[in-house]
């Protein structure tokens, strides 16, 4: 059994932890010691079987949160009453003793497959994570384009998601959010090939889109591009009934000679994934799209095929997402960001290709199996 801090050992911890100087530390430790000691108890009853360690950091971020949510905007006097309530203080007691033996003791699992050591994950997160801090500490250098910055964030933001998912056994989520990674994938590819013409466009798109959730108002920014939007769909033959359609996928209509592209539709599919490249994945994406839309393939899926679909399709989409990343902004990084990930693509880039072409063929070897 691990010992229980010391006041000066909790103290020292919740000072590292929390910068509010108000935060009443005899108080937390009063609780943090009735839970501690109540833990004991349950774990030296031999006839419940529930003998288990406690982790003492862990009890302390529960009592700090617990606490600091509770007290959330109240005034000086409220928080005086709060900590001054018996029936408070057993109340707190007693849910954070619940959601530390059920969340922390005896948290459900689900069965895994990998862990974020295997290298087919350990290896993208690690080309993804240096992309990330790249994009998010400011090392490139373009601020005209700040909404390709921020698009590709959320697309490696994503892309990290859905391996933290393989990591936690959620190989039919992971597959299903790859479906968002693989519309994000296509918008980029777009936007990076017909940056001048799209990008603007684009950008007013998200305006209108903006404008029809609120719906027509009051507001003179509202409804001067309300109006907008109307003129726009006028200019295209487009009737009231389009204007959803319109708003998610007419910006594509910028797209040269667009309109002679045979069986475009303003749609994903005969629209921005055909127009990417794309429409090869066609049938995977709809396979995502039953498991996102709570099909029985959800229910009722084979955890070691979804997971090696994630697996080979998220790398796919993110080999292209690395092109697309080097085309656009690679030239406008800072010379440090530069070297560094230069460095990284030699060392690893050729071990991601290496990954994909084992999990490639596993794939094909495990699906004629079945």
């Amino acid at each position: 059994m691990n010992k229980k801090f010391t006041k000066e050992e909790f103290t020292s911890r919740i000072k590292v932890l929390n910068t509010d100087s108000n935060v009443d530390i005899d108080y937390l430790y009063e609780i943090y010691s009735d839970i501690y000691d109540g833990l004991v108890e349950i774990s030296k009853n031999k006839e419940t079987g529930q003998s288990f360690n406690i982790n003492n950091m862990e009890l302390v971020f529960y009592v700090l949160g617990e606490f600091l949510y509770s007290t959330r905007g109240l005034s000086d006097e409220q928080i005086n009453k709060f900590v001054t309530s018996e029936s408070i203080k057993e109340s707190i007691c007693n849910v954070i003793a619940d959601k530390y033996i059920s969340l922390s003791i005896y948290n459900h699992e689900q069965s895994k497959l990998t862990n974020k050591y295997f290298p087919p994950i350990s290896s993208l997160e690690l080309y993804v994570n240096l992309m990330l801090n790249i994009v998010n500490k400011g090392q490139i250098k373009d601020k005209n384009n700040a909404l390709l910055i921020d698009f590709l964030n959320k697309t490696l933001s994503i892309a990290r998601c859905i391996l933290n998912q393989l990591c936690d056994g959620y190989e039919t989520e992971a597959f299903a959010l790859w479906r968002t990674l693989h519309e994000c994938e296509c918008v980029l590819i777009l936007l990076d090939k017909y940056k001048k013409s799209l990008l603007p466009t684009y950008v007013k798109h998200m305006q209108y889109g903006m404008v029809f959730r609120q719906g027509e108002s009051d507001n003179e920014l509202n409804n001067k591009i309300f109006a907008q939007l109307k003129e726009d769909m006028k200019k295209h033959d487009l009737k009231s009934k389009d204007m959803k359609k319109f708003i998610e996928y007419g910006w594509l209509l910028s797209i040269p000679d667009v309109d002679k592209i045979e069986n475009f539709k303003l749609n994903f599919r005969d629209g921005v994934e055909t127009l990417a490249g794309l429409h090869a994945y066609s049938d995977i994406y709809m396979t995502s799209s039953e498991i996102l839309h709570g099909s029985p393939l959800l229910i009722y899926s084979n955890k070691t095929y979804f997971h090696l679909l994630t697996i080979l399709n998220l790398y796919e989409s993110f080999f292209r997402i690395e092109r697309v990343f080097e085309s656009l902004f690679f030239p406008k990084i800072t010379k440090e960001a530069k070297e560094q990930y230069l460095q990284m693509k030699k060392l690893y880039f050729s071990q991601l290709l290496s990954i994909h072409k084992r999990e490639a063929d596993t794939f094909k070897a495990y699906t004629r199996r079945k």
